[in-house]
C-alpha cells in the first residue's frame, strides 16, 4: 500500500511491484523512502516468524534503514536489516558452518587478515594488497585452510562472504531456514557489491526470496575492496529474473549541481533549466598551499555562509580527497569543527569491537534503541529477568559521566559477550576517549561545526554547502608517474570521477570547487599546483562560476 508522500510515477511503479528487481537511483532521487516504503508494505502481509532480509554497506546506513522501517511503531517481524558482514555471520556462518566443518571445539569469533599469526599469513594470499580478496571460486582451494581457522576457533573476515555463499549452496538446513524465516532480500548501494556478495545474493533469490537490488553505476566507489558496478549491470541485463526500475529525478540538488554532476559524464546530456539562470558551482584558487588554505578557509566560510544565507556551520561540509588534507585542517582550520576519521576501533572486525562501537553511539544518540543493541548481539535463550537488566545496563550509559564512560561500556559489554579475549578492542576505546577529535566523531552532529571528512565517508549524506579540495593533478584523479612528466597515466580514472561526482552530489544549495597555485607533494615538497583534469571534461563550460 502507497502512503501518503508524493511519489513520482516511477517511484510508484517500483513500490507496487511485487516481483524481483533491480532499481538504478541518482542521488537524491528518494531510492531509501522507496526501499522503506517496499519494505513496510511487506510487514503487513507477514507471518509473526517471517521477515525481510535488508542490507546496507555501513552500520550507520544499515541503522537508518532499521529506523525508517521501525517508523510509527511499526512491526518489522522476524527481520534482519543490517550489514552484510552481520548477516552472514549471525544468519549463515555461526548457525550453519557446523554443516561443513563439523562441530566447534571452542565459541568462534570473526578476525580480520591483519590480526592473523604468521603461521596462517602463509597459507593465504596477501590480503593487505589493494586488489587481493577471495572469489567464490576460490573455496576450493582454500577450503582446508579455512576449516583449519575454525577448528582454531575463528572464521576470517575477508572470507565470510565465500563461506556464507558455499553454506547456503550446500547446506539444506541454512536453504529451510532462509525460506521458512525470510521472504524477500534487499541490497543497498547494489554498485558496492563484490563477487562473492553477488552470487550470494542470486543464490538467496534461487531459494524463492524476492530479490530487490538498488544502486547507482555512477556511485561505485569501493573497487580497491573488490567492488564492481558490472554486477548491477548484470541484474538490468537479465530481464528474465529482474524488472528494471529507473528513478532518475535529483530532488536533493540545486539543478545547476545536477546540470554539472551530469556532464561530468555525458558531455552531452540534457541540462535542467536552472531559475533565473543562477549558477550555484563555484571554482575557486587560493594562493600559496594547502597549509595556506587551511589556514584561511575558516574566516573564508563564515564569508560565504553570510553571502548563500546558511544560518548553520553543521550545513556546511568540507571533504578531501585524502587524511593528508584532513591532517592540515585538524591543525590549522580557524573555526569549530567535526572530524570524521577512521580510529583504532573502527579498524578492528570483531562482533567485540562493533558491539563496542555501538555501545559509543548509544551513549550519545537518544534515537537509537537498546532492542536493536541486544537483537545485533545474537544472545543466547536468557530469562526474562536477565534480558531486562542487561538493557537496564545499556539505557544507563547516558546518564553516565563522560571521565567514566569507557569503563562503564567495557562493563556493559561484559554483560552481553565474554570480553576475556578482547583486551585489544578495549584499548581500542580508551584510546578514542584519550583523543577528543576521535570522540567527536561518535556524538550527535552539532550545530555550531563544520563537518569534515572524507569523499568516501560523505557517502549517504546531504549539506547545504560542500566546498570540496584536493583538486589537484596527480592526486585527483591519481596520476601514475610512468618516468616521463608529458606521459598522463590516470590509472583509476572511473572510480576517482565517481567519487569526485560522489562529492558534489553531496551538496543541496552550493558546491564549491577548490585548488591553489601551489601544493604539497606526498615527499613534502612545494611544487606548482595544476588543477585537476577533472575541469578540463568537455560540455562544463558555462555550469560554473
Amino acid at each position: 500500500m502507497v502512503s501518503q508522500i508524493k511519489f513520482t510515477e516511477e517511484q510508484k511503479a517500483a513500490i507496487r511491484s511485487n516481483n524481483s528487481m533491480v532499481i538504478t537511483a541518482c542521488p537524491g532521487s528518494g531510492k531509501t523512502t522507496v526501499i522503506v516504503e517496499k519494505i513496510r508494505s511487506t510487514f503487513e502481509i507477514l507471518e509473526g516468524y517471517q521477515g525481510i532480509i535488508g542490507i546496507s554497506f555501513t552500520i550507520k546506513a544499515s541503522k537508518e534503514l532499521a529506523e525508517k522501517c521501525k517508523r510509527n511503531g511499526a512491526n518489522i517481524k522476524s527481520s534482519y536489516i543490517g550489514t552484510i558482514d552481520n548477516f552472514c555471520l549471525s544468519e549463515i556462518v555461526f548457525p550453519f558452518i557446523n554443516k561443513l566443518y563439523g562441530r566447534p571445539s571452542s565459541d568462534l569469533t570473526c578476525i580480520q587478515y591483519s590480526e592473523l599469526d604468521a603461521s596462517y599469513k602463509d597459507n593465504l594470499p596477501n590480503l593487505s594488497q589493494a586488489g587481493v580478496f577471495f572469489t567464490t571460486e576460490d573455496y576450493r582451494a582454500y577450503a582446508g585452510e579455512f576449516k583449519r581457522h575454525y577448528e582454531s576457533g575463528f572464521i576470517l573476515l575477508e572470507a565470510v562472504t565465500v563461506i556464507s555463499f558455499e553454506i547456503v549452496k550446500t547446506s539444506l538446513a541454512c536453504q529451510r531456514y532462509l525460506k521458512a524465516r525470510y521472504v524477500a532480500i534487499y541490497i543497498d548501494e547494489y554498485q558496492d557489491t563484490s563477487e562473492p556478495q553477488h552470487e550470494l545474493f542470486l543464490e538467496i533469490h534461487a531459494l524463492g526470496l524476492t530479490a530487490i537490488a538498488v544502486g547507482d553505476v555512477q556511485q561505485s566507489i569501493y573497487a580497491f575492496r573488490g567492488s564492481n558496478p558490472k554486477y548491477i549491470r548484470s541484474l538490468v541485463d537479465d530481464s528474465d529474473s529482474f524488472e528494471h526500475h529507473v528513478i532518475d529525478l535529483n530532488h536533493r540538488c540545486h539543478p545547476s549541481i545536477i546540470n554539472y554532476s551530469n556532464r561530468l559524464f555525458s558531455p552531452h546530456s540534457a541540462l535542467l533549466p536552472v531559475p533565473n539562470n543562477e549558477i550555484n558551482v563555484y571554482r575557486r584558487e587560493f594562493k600559496g598551499t594547502q597549509k595556506d588554505i587551511a589556514e584561511r578557509l575558516g574566516d573564508w566560510i563564515i564569508k560565504c555562509m553570510k553571502n548563500l544565507n546558511i544560518e548553520e556551520l553543521k550545513e556546511v561540509a568540507i571533504l578531501t580527497r585524502n587524511n593528508n588534507f584532513l591532517e592540515l585542517l585538524q591543525t590549522h582550520l580557524t573555526i569549530p569543527a567535526q572530524f570524521y576519521k577512521d580510529d583504532a576501533l573502527s579498524g578492528i572486525a570483531s562482533p567485540c569491537a562493533r558491539l563496542l562501537t555501538e555501545l559509543l553511539h548509544f551513549s550519545f544518540d537518544d534515537k537509537r534503541l537498546a532492542e536493536q543493541i541486544l537483537a545485533d548481539a545474537n544472545l543466547p535463550k536468557l530469562t526474562n529477568k536477565a534480558l531486562k537488566q542487561i538493557r537496564a545496563s545499556i539505557l544507563r550509559l547516558r546518564n553516565v559521566p563522560i571521565e567514566e564512560l569507557a569503563d562503564a561500556i567495557i562493563l556493559t559489554a561484559s554483560a552481553i559477550v565474554d570480553m576475556t579475549d578482547n583486551s585489544r578492542e578495549t584499548v581500542a576505546l580508551k584510546d578514542i576517549f584519550a583523543s577528543p577529535a576521535s570522540l567527536q566523531q561518535y556524538q550527535e552532529r552539532s550545530v555550531d561545526k563544520v563537518q569534515v571528512m572524507t569523499l568516501h565517508k560523505s557517502k549517504g549524506l546531504e549539506f547545504d554547502l560542500v566546498i570540496h579540495l584536493d583538486l589537484y593533478d596527480w592526486v585527483f584523479p591519481y596520476r601514475a608517474f610512468t618516468g616521463s612528466f608529458d606521459d598522463y597515466d590516470y590509472p583509476a580514472w572511473d572510480q576517482d570521477l565517481n567519487l569526485h561526482y560522489v562529492g558534489i552530489t553531496r551538496a543541496k544549495r552550493h558546491c564549491i570547487l577548490i585548488t591553489s597555485t601551489k601544493r604539497i607533494n606526498s615527499q613534502g615538497l612545494i611544487k606548482n599546483a595544476t588543477p585537476s583534469p577533472f575541469y578540463n571534461i568537455e560540455g562544463l563550460n558555462g555550469l560554473f562560476r
